[in-house]
């Protein structure tokens, strides 16, 4: 499935029309038409591959990147980054909505698990 969506010319037609909007209506309504976007949807997850090996930055080496993002209208944004063979989850939630962040952490973390448990189980010969 991943395969098929990376295949596939969403990436190209999303742009295509981003650029149409941007070059025939301008700046303000590529911002409004984005943030309605936005408005109409729930959830957004973001998942980035990071560097294999640890890096450093001006001569300090780096333990850990964290990726976030705010002002955002969703109720729930999740970010994964995987760093140096660690894979880190961070999750900004709106508290109306989500009394209790910690426990969705747990529950994404435990299924996060079981999917790589189950990958594990049908690659072992």
């Amino acid at each position: 499935m991943v395969d098929k969506k990376k295949h596939s010319l969403e990436a190209i037609f999303s742009y295509w029309i981003g650029d149409l909007v941007m070059s025939l209506l301008g700046s303000k309504c590529a911002c409004r038409f984005n943030y309605k976007l936005l408005c109409h949807t729930t959830f957004t997850i973001s998942n980035v591959v990071g560097p294999l090996e640890e890096i450093s930055l001006a001569g300090n080496p780096l333990s850990s990147i964290k990726v976030n993002t705010s002002s955002l209208p969703q109720a729930i944004t999740m970010h994964m980054l995987s760093y140096a063979g660690k894979a880190e989850m961070q999750i900004l939630v709106a508290k109306d909505i989500i009394p209790d962040p910690q426990f969705l952490a747990k529950c994404l973390e435990d299924a996060l698990l079981d999917m790589k448990e189950a990958a594990l189980r049908t690659n072992t010969p």
